[in-house]
């Protein structure tokens, strides 16, 4: 309990005397440092005594004046603030010197026999430190152990400051550093590296993570060398996802691991590094091959080579180059302590057939007895679906030399034939893999009836004992085998799952019936998280009359407390009969906090098929049963009608629903017509949904709010009724001046201080009468400082000089001081509209933009040369990622680009994205490129997926 004492009222007046003085300053620190820390005010006798082994200031907002008050009072001793957590406002501006000097104070350690702290963990992460960084190195205690600057926008300047600390030895005791997220590109990596290897002694480092810092193929080079000093030996853990390396950095680090340069090494991440991608159609195996046929890994524990394209092609094929073979990775001997293995991510990580069944071979034979963690990628062929993979893989398992399995994961395999499945799961029910905790198959396009049945007879004779989480993905299955599944979780026989994933289509509604009595059966008293994605037939032509029984079982089941222990339940169900005899269940009981619901709705059948399962749904919610709902989507192509869509909005806000947990709700891709319904039902209800911080109602074709609904929107917004809106997303288009007033009165009131992120789509139509004056009514908006606090603001469809011009009346008018992100898509800037908007991306009228991206918006090269030129003569915004993808530019912009970069007017700035500027010629290209290659980029994420 916290107490706050006003030391001008305790204490008398102490002008004329000293001692007096030294007592009342003595109280008024006791005060303001409990008033800091919530804690009671200590005696005199105890005040070394608080419990301060951890200081959390990653949320400090208060003066600085009272930061140097509680840091200053702190005491000294041992087990004082051993951790250090900073935020944003700590490490800059004048707090930053209040910082420093307590971190000099902890360096100098105790005087005159006095104690010191001996702080061995320091959280600088995501600080936003850059150039801050510099001062904050050299203040560095020996003490430290731990030291996290991840997310700093640390470059190379900084990484000199930090190699020299390294060099002079200051940080004898360091066991781990991660300087993930942050743009040091392979300049950075360099400077690094040189203070690693000039260290005066060997660094008793364990842990060095480097995950998407922009190294690159030349600073994994650099790092190699730095390894090949041997400063580094005791290093365990060497983290390097994401940094491009392709097979030249792959060499460089496969040369350093051979020379024995990290021989206690146990984790090794090398997640999306385009491993084989020389360039986007020239690939090499080599350096991939020479890393998994070393010798020199025998410690390794942890290996992820996810999202890397490596085993998709014959072995030994032809033009690879080498005889890379999957089976490199599962050599007897090879890496005999390795417990987990990531080969997986999403597509186009790939392993063939071929490639499976040679890696899976090699398991069989005890090649990775230590093995606990499985996951494996998308494989095989649709035109061929070969199984001799998925095949000698069920061998393997069966083999008895994976018996430390915990966690095996398969993502979707075309080789996974019917068969071929049923061998998989039964592989799993010899008991051989009986240790499994983690489990997630996905079978797509096939009968597999078999496979679950056997699934289905292994957990209910108790052979995955040990089970915590199950992820079954199945398409079209007979329910009958779906029902035996969901009977055997009742049976006891893996008592302490906690994760329930299960995803199938039937005929009928039998296996969810299943389901309901396993669940029922009060046999899971662990299970915390239910996930179900179910298509069941349930009335349609030639069902039974007991059709949809099963639904309303299993509603029955999660409203009535039958599993206690849940506190997550997540459903993606078709909106029709099937779903509202589940609501009926639901009716039956309630779904109170702390069990969280989150409901998909999906189209399927005729309309009034859907209404039913809508109207049912908004019964449930409006007789309070729901009271636990966190989300809501509705995302299929006008789903919903404008009845039904009236009714759930109605419901949301109905006085007894009592929807004080619901956080989001996704009304996407419907008509104009349920859009307005539902923003009307919204608003007629007299309840508050006090928690909501999401709302999308955007997304596809003819998806406007209208007129109507930006008045009912307003009124929302406007009474209060959603104080904690962060994100909203909408679609304006021909809601008119009317509309548009309406919405701008939602964005002026008091109410709308929380919003964070607002996103409008076609802000102006070619249909409106007067466009600009529709946007000058948004810009009115903007200006009225009730978005202070927003950071981020995406424009879609904003066309002519005027609109432009509008947009940056609002833009600029010193209200959005708060703005990180600007984004304008799919607009018609013209060299006018570009230099008008130009004028406000300054740093005075936009003093925090980080991100600015016009995609498709007609910029030009005049727009980009307006950019340049106000940016060269005014101060711009601490910019860090540029994007003018899609904007006709040519190679004009070479010398205005070249000229910005230059001059360190953009000191922040991290990537410049060209992408999609087809007419700038390829000696622009490579002028671009070979002056700033670390930040200049021709091509998108996107291709990296499809070159791996």
């Amino acid at each position: 309990m916290s107490q706050t004492i006003d030391s001008s009222q305790t204490s008398p007046p102490a002008a004329d005397n000293p001692q007096m003085t030294g007592t009342t300053s003595l109280q008024r620190t006791d005060n303001a440092l409990c008033s800091l820390i919530e804690h009671a005010r200590p005696s005199a006798e105890r005040r070394t005594l608080l419990p301060l082994a951890s200081l959390d200031l990653s949320g400090f907002s208060l003066s600085t004046r009272k930061l140097k008050l509680l840091l200053s009072s702190l005491p000294s001793g041992p087990g004082v603030v051993e951790t250090l957590r900073c935020g944003p406002r700590v490490c800059k501006d004048a707090c930053l010197p209040a910082l420093l000097d307590f971190l000099q104070r902890v360096r100098a350690g105790g005087t005159g026999g006095a104690p010191s702290i001996s702080m061995k963990t320091l959280n600088l992460s995501k600080c936003d430190l850059a150039q801050a960084a510099v001062a904050i190195f050299h203040q560095l205690p020996r003490s430290l152990e731990h030291l996290n600057l991840s997310g700093n926008r640390l470059r190379t300047m900084s990484m000199e400051s930090l190699a020299s600390v390294f060099s002079f030895g200051w940080l004898p005791h360091l066991l781990s550093l991660d300087l993930s997220d942050n743009p040091l590109g392979p300049s950075g990596l360099k400077a690094f590296a040189r203070g690693l290897s000039s260290s005066p002694q060997s660094l008793p480092l364990q842990s060095l993570k480097l995950a998407r810092t922009k190294a690159k193929a030349e600073g994994v080079g650099a790092l190699a060398g730095a390894l090949k000093a041997k400063k580094t030996t005791s290093l365990q853990t060497l983290d390097l996802a994401e940094n491009e390396m392709r097979p030249a950095g792959l060499k460089h680090l496969s040369s350093a691991v051979n020379t024995e340069a990290v021989p206690q090494l146990r984790v090794l991440i090398l997640k999306n590094n385009l491993l084989t991608y020389v360039a986007f159609e020239e690939r090499n195996w080599c350096s991939a091959a020479e890393l998994l046929s070393t010798s020199s890994l025998k410690e390794l524990e942890e290996l992820d080579l996810s999202e890397n394209r490596l085993f998709d092609m014959e072995i030994g094929g032809a033009g690879t180059g080498s005889q890379l073979s999957a089976a490199a990775v599962a050599v007897p001997g090879r890496f005999p302590k390795l417990r987990r293995l990531d080969l997986g991510g999403i597509y186009p990580a790939v392993i063939s057939s071929e490639q499976l069944a040679a890696f899976a071979t090699s398991l069989g034979v005890g090649g990775l007895p230590s093995l606990q963690e499985l996951v494996l990628p998308f494989g095989g062929s649709d035109h061929n679906p070969n199984p001799e993979g998925v095949v000698a893989l069920a061998n393997a398992l069966t083999s008895g030399n994976l018996s430390q399995l915990r966690c095996l994961k398969l993502q979707f395999r075309y080789d996974m034939t019917d068969e071929a499945f049923a061998g998989l799961c039964r592989s799993l029910a010899t008991g051989k893999v009986s240790l499994l905790q983690f489990l997630d198959l996905v079978l797509n396009d096939n009968d597999s009836a078999e496979g679950v049945g056997a699934l289905a007879e292994m957990i209910g004779e108790k052979r995955l004992s040990f089970l915590e989480s199950f992820r079954l993905k199945l398409s079209a299955v007979k329910g009958f085998a779906v029902s035996g599944l969901g009977l055997a979780f009742g049976c006891g026989g893996c008592p302490g799952l906690q994760k329930l994933d299960l995803k199938w289509s039937e005929e009928g509604d039998e296996g969810v019936r299943g389901l309901a009595e396993g669940l029922g059966g009060g046999r899971l008293s662990s299970l915390r998280d239910l996930c179900l994605s179910v298509d069941c037939g349930v009335g349609g032509e030639g069902e039974t009359e007991w059709a949809g029984e099963g639904c309303r079982a299993l509603g029955e089941v999660l409203s009535t407390g039958k599993v206690p222990s849940l506190r997550t339940v997540r459903i993606d169900w078709p909106c029709d009969q099937s779903f509202a005899s589940l609501c009926e269940g639901l009716s039956q009981g309630r779904v109170d906090p702390p069990v969280m619901v989150d409901i998909d709705l999906r189209r399927r059948g005729l309309e009034n098929d859907t209404y039913l399962g809508v109207r049912r749904f908004a019964e449930t919610i409006r007789a309070g049963k729901l009271s636990g709902l966190r989300k809501v989507s509705s995302t299929r192509y006008r789903m919903l009608s404008r009845e039904g869509a009236g009714v759930l909005g109605e419901a949301l806000t109905h006085a007894d629903a009592l929807l004080n947990s619901l956080e989001e709700l996704h009304i996407l891709s419907q008509t104009q017509e349920a859009n307005a319904f539902f923003f009307q039902g919204l608003s007629r209800g007299t309840g508050q949904l006090p928690a909501l911080h999401t709302l999308h109602c955007a997304h596809g074709a003819e998806s406007t709010i209208g007129t109507d609904g930006a008045q009912s929107l307003s009124a929302l917004v406007s009474g209060g009724r959603v104080p904690s809106l962060k994100d909203l997303k909408v679609e304006l288009e021909g809601i008119g001046q009317e509309g548009m007033q309406a919405f701008a009165a939602t964005l002026s009131s008091p109410h709308v201080f929380a919003l964070r992120r607002l996103d409008v789509f076609k802000l102006t139509s070619f249909h409106s009468a007067n466009p600009a004056v529709e946007v000058d009514i948004l810009s009115g908006a903007l200006s009225s400082g009730h978005l202070r606090r927003l950071e981020e603001l995406w424009v879609r469809g904003l066309w002519g000089v005027e609109d432009v011009r509008a947009l940056c009346v609002g833009l600029g008018s010193g209200k959005l001081s708060s703005l990180r992100t600007l984004h304008f898509w799919n607009c018609s800037f013209g060299g006018q509209g570009s230099r008008a908007l130009s004028e406000v991306l300054v740093a005075e009228k936009l003093p925090s933009l980080r991100i600015l991206e016009a995609e498709l918006t007609g910029l030009a090269d005049e727009g980009v040369s307006a950019f340049v030129d106000v940016w060269m003569t005014r101060d711009p915004p601490p910019l860090q990622h540029l994007n003018f993808q899609h904007n006709a530019l040519t190679g004009a912009i070479v010398n205005p680009v070249l000229r910005l970069l230059g001059s360190q007017q953009l000191p922040a700035l991290e990537t410049l994205s060209l992408f999609g500027n087809e007419r700038i010629d390829e000696r622009a290209r490579e002028s671009l490129l070979g002056t700033f290659p670390e930040v200049v980029k021709f091509a998108r994420k996107f291709d990296w997926y499809l070159m791996k």
